[in-house]
């Protein structure tokens, strides 16, 4: 504490380090004043958020630095913006008083900076066409930052009177907006005031390189399920009706070409061509008779020709019978890997004519099968690049190009409606096993980005709403 001589009255009065007068001096004209200086860190440190202080800095500031106006500035994106005004309740932002301070400021952070206080006379910083301020009372303005203690400036105060700064109003108000400062970080926090400094600038530039990037040409994909299938398998068809009796192979090994694939019951044949074999021993017993009588009997001549011909069709009917019998037993029509679900599925089970029974196929000629849906199916033309990830080895993909399209979507595992493309390996893959399932990636035309992210959602939104 000291004392400082009092010029008029020639008493001594109490004054702090920081030259701020005691409140305890009573001979002071200005006791309100000092009073107040003394009352505002209070006040600072009991505000809730930023809104309450930036209020208080506007509306409180007036009484202890004697100006008749204190604008109340925050940074935003770079720009400094009014955010409180003294006696006013809510900023118009539309005001032309309002957007003229703001220029002031503008022009005043292009020529001088924001980071130091600066009190000027106006029209000092207007524009030279400007009319704004010979309607504004006060003439004499002063800047004071806030800022951080690295020096980064986030707000600020503009203060106006109608009489010129001194120093001591000078010094109080630096003091003043060093106590707001703290505060006001406090509140916040320096890594969020500096955030919010760049975070504009930043957005900006990110809204820009997105755009940007939308009209970057990608390939259009879409992902199917997919599984290794043979190039044109031999199929092996049920060649009678009947039911089958027995599968003498297992699923997916290697057979020879005529070895034994099954049987198909053979009960009622049999006994088909043992009636047909005694028919034909009965015609030939008859044509036999006919023939021995027709040379002593003229009049048995005429039977001859008819016993020829019950002999020949007896003869067709065991025939036959004999042909439909060996069908029973059906054999590999060429060299290869048989390809079926289950002898459960199948032992037991009626059959039609030409009812899909295996495959018979060639394991060194193999390709890519995928079943794409209808509601992802893209325009796929013949030699477009297809990767494989099979769930065998899903950590090395399978290079492939598209051989054909169907033209319309069937029906697939699960009752899901789906094109079929064939895909042919760009290289031989020895050992690769038939039936092998994964994920395949199908690459068709170049799209800008933006429709690649977003054609799902717009085909959802068209079909939903016919937008």
């Amino acid at each position: 504490m000291g004392k400082n001589r009092d010029a008029g009255t020639g008493k001594y009065r109490a004054m702090n380090c920081n030259g701020i007068v005691n409140n305890e001096t009573r001979s002071n004209p200005h006791g309100d004043f000092i009073r107040t200086v003394g009352k505002q860190p209070g006040d600072t440190r009991r505000a809730e958020n930023v809104g309450e202080l930036t209020f208080l800095i506007a509306n409180e500031t007036p009484r202890i630095s004697r100006a008749r106006q204190v604008f109340v500035f925050t940074d935003k994106g770079g720009h400094q913006r009014v955010g409180a005004v003294s006696a006013v309740g809510k900023v118009e932002r539309d005001s032309p008083r309002i957007r003229w301070i703001e220029s002031i400021i503008a022009a005043l952070a292009k020529d001088a900076g924001l980071g130091e206080m600066r009190e000027f006379t106006l029209p000092a910083y207007c524009a030279p066409d400007d009319e704004e301020h010979k309607t504004f009372p006060y003439r004499f303005l002063a800047w004071f930052p806030l800022k951080l203690r690295d020096g980064h400036v986030f707000a600020g105060m503009l203060l106006a009177r109608e009489v010129p700064w001194n120093e001591t109003d000078i010094v109080v108000v630096s003091r003043l907006a060093e106590t707001y400062s703290h505060a006001w970080s406090a509140l916040t926090g320096e890594r969020k005031l500096k955030r919010r400094i760049r975070l504009k600038p930043l957005l900006l530039g990110a809204l820009i390189v997105i755009a940007a990037a939308g009209f970057i040409p990608v390939p259009l994909t879409v992902l199917a399920p997919t599984e290794i299938v043979p190039i044109d398998p031999r199929i092996v068809a049920a060649p009678i009706d009947g039911v089958i009796e027995s599968i003498e192979v297992d699923p997916n090994v290697n057979v020879s070409n005529g070895q034994l694939l099954l049987r198909m019951s053979d009960t009622a044949l049999r006994n088909e061509l043992a009636v047909a074999e005694q028919e034909v021993n009965v015609a030939e017993a008859k044509l036999k008779q006919v023939t021995q009588g027709a040379i002593a009997d003229p009049k048995m001549r005429g039977d001859l020709a008819v016993a020829g011909t019950e002999l020949s069709l007896a003869t067709a009917k065991r025939d036959y019978a004999r042909d439909l019998l060996a069908r029973t037993q059906v054999t590999a029509p060429e060299a290869g890997v048989v390809i079926y679900t289950d002898k459960r599925d199948w032992v037991g089970r009626p059959v039609s004519t030409g009812e899909r029974l295996m495959e018979v196929a060639d394991p060194g000629r193999i390709q890519i099968r995928v079943d794409v849906p209808v509601a992802d199916a893209i325009a796929v033309k013949a030699g477009a690049n297809v990767r494989a990830f099979l769930d065998s080895d899903p950590l090395r993909p399978m290079k492939a190009t598209v051989r054909a399209v169907s033209f319309e979507p069937q029906m697939i595992e699960g009752n899901i409606l789906a094109y079929r493309i064939y895909a042919s390996l760009a290289e031989n893959q020895a050992g690769m096993r038939l039936g092998i399932r994964g994920t395949a990636q199908i690459s068709g035309d170049k799209v800008p980005l933006a429709y690649y992210l977003f054609r799902r959602p717009i085909a959802a939104i068209r079909q939903r709403l016919g937008l």
